[in-house]
């Protein structure tokens, strides 16, 4: 099951800085993480190896508000998208 898509609330600019994305192992998964609106900044493929893989992505990504932050992987993944919202004056 895909993670809900996260629209960047009205009166808010959403930074991403950091994204962990985790796989048991076991299969080929490619993953990747996307503005709806605009374009995908951060992907990566796990390897076929049996034991736990991570990726990791570290930057500064930009959402205005009504934006969406969209994650997918075609296998099971699980993961963590840290950042914060700025209150726009």
């Amino acid at each position: 099951m895909l993670p809900t898509p996260y629209v960047c609330p009205t009166g808010y600019t959403l930074v991403v800085r950091d994204v962990d994305v985790w796989s048991g192992g076991g299969a080929m998964i490619n993953w990747q993480l996307q503005i709806l609106e605009g374009a995908k900044f951060a992907a990566g493929q796990f390897t076929v190896e049996s034991i736990a893989q991570t990726a990791q992505w570290r930057g500064r990504v930009i959402l205005n508000a009504g934006e969406t932050l969209y994650f997918e992987s075609d296998g099971p993944t699980d993961g963590v998208i840290g950042g914060y919202l700025l209150l726009n004056p």
